[in-house]
């Protein structure tokens, strides 16, 4: 049973998010896989990001690039990482969807997280229910 990726403390909490997208990509990787091997090792996000890039997982490296990114601008102390990589996942899971999707659907009319979620999962599309769940989750710990 693989260990869960942890991402050191001194990562804000929101930035944990990126932990669940992790997984998510991580469950669907050889176990062969550069990209793989960097995240069961909790390398960078930078390092993960680059060989993402470099084995053609173009979609987990634009999430961590523009976590990498939001970070920078907003600095440790007020970063919202969670809530802009999430939203730059569904982005860029909307690009590979047909416009007859109805996931795509509530995407392009800003439906909540919780409804593309719902959708996506009975279209099969589980990795993007999956961040979006745990996402939702992750929101709801931190209102409370």
């Amino acid at each position: 049973m693989r260990e869960t990726l942890r991402l050191p403390e001194f990562y804000p909490v929101e930035m944990k998010n990126i932990d669940v997208i992790l997984q998510s990509f991580r469950r669907d990787l050889a176990d062969g896989s550069r990209t793989a091997a960097a995240i069961d090792r909790n390398a960078s996000l930078e390092e993960i990001s680059e060989l993402a890039e470099q084995e053609g997982l173009h979609k987990l490296a634009t999430v961590l690039f523009e976590a990498e990114q939001e970070a920078l601008r907003k600095g440790s102390a007020s970063i919202e990482d969670a809530a802009a990589a999430t939203d730059v996942f569904v982005r860029e899971a909307r690009e590979d969807m047909p416009d007859s999707s109805k996931t795509a659907a509530a995407i392009d009319r800003g439906a909540s997280w919780e409804e593309i979620s719902e959708l996506a999962e009975q279209e099969g599309l589980h990795q993007l229910a999956s961040v979006l769940f745990e996402a939702e989750q992750e929101l709801l710990r931190n209102r409370s």
